[in-house]
């Protein structure tokens, strides 16, 4: 199984929305994948997703009920590990959090993909996933203050990480992306001193249409499948898994000749 802890240095850039499109594409090629939603302080991977947990992790590890009862399954390859946004959950050490969580995780040992919705900034308990991923996205936007934070998770996790993917959100363009990439890789390379590898894993261009799915509590990649955010996640998804499904095909391009136009027009 795979690991994949995706995080911030500021909240409000997207990422609890970017892990949910990641996880439920990955199930939609093939990939058993659990997401986790480990933002403790304002978990909301539920209303993203649009259903209602009985239990969340906070049940779990007052030991109420066992691991597996508080796992809801949105699809045939895609199950979400509800967190808890209430401030109990917070007088738990992080250690207890993590042991019942790993605990849980061995019984779901044909999974694929685990991912892991951190809260922003460079908590403990962001430390402890990022630990303990096999891979590290990191996601930001074109704010100088969230790119600041940005490089602050980037110069942390260079201390027990020797690779991390970057993923830029809401961004003009391809452009735009690549630019501010080139610009955190230089100041990485000129201020880190343990090396540190840095990947552009992808980007998504802003679009209302983001908003308007957050506001209907509906999936972009799955509701918006040809729009031009979601073929951008759809890009980062393929290259997380070197463009191959489960069975090892290679993912093919949505059958939609809109599509076609979207990327000659707006160059995506």
């Amino acid at each position: 199984m795979r690991f994949v802890t995706i995080t911030s240095g500021k909240g409000g850039v997207g990422k609890s929305t970017i892990s949910a499109n990641i996880a439920y594409l990955l199930s939609m090629y093939g990939y058993k994948t659990a997401i986790f939603d480990a933002d403790i302080g304002l978990a909301n991977q539920d209303i993203i997703l649009n259903v209602k947990p009985d239990f969340t992790i906070l049940d779990v590890m007052k030991g109420e009920i066992p691991f597996k009862e508080c796992v809801v399954k949105i699809n045939n390859n895609l199950y979400l590990i509800p967190g808890e946004s209430g401030e109990e959950i917070l007088n738990f050490k992080n250690e207890e959090l993590l042991e019942n969580f790993y605990k849980g995780i061995e019984e779901f040992e044909d999974f694929d993909f685990l991912i892991i919705d951190t809260g922003a900034g460079i908590g403990e308990s962001v430390q402890s996933f990022i630990k303990a991923a096999t891979d590290t996205i990191v996601v930001t936007v074109p704010d100088p203050a969230a790119i600041m934070d940005a490089y602050s998770m980037i110069k942390y996790s260079a201390k027990i990480k020797d690779m991390l993917y970057l993923v830029l959100n809401r961004v003009k363009n391809k452009k735009e992306a690549q630019e501010i990439f080139a610009k955190i890789q230089n100041v990485a390379k000129k201020h880190i001193d343990e090396p540190i590898e840095l990947e552009l894993l992808g980007y998504v261009q802003n679009s209302p249409l983001v908003e308007e799915c957050s506001k209907r509590r509906c999936l972009l990649a799955r509701d918006q499948a040809s729009s031009i955010p979601a073929l951008q996640i759809a890009d980062i998804v393929k290259k997380l898994t070197d463009s191959l499904t489960k069975d090892g095909e290679h993912i093919k391009e949505t059958p939609n000749i809109a599509v076609f136009f979207k990327r000659l027009l707006q160059q995506i």
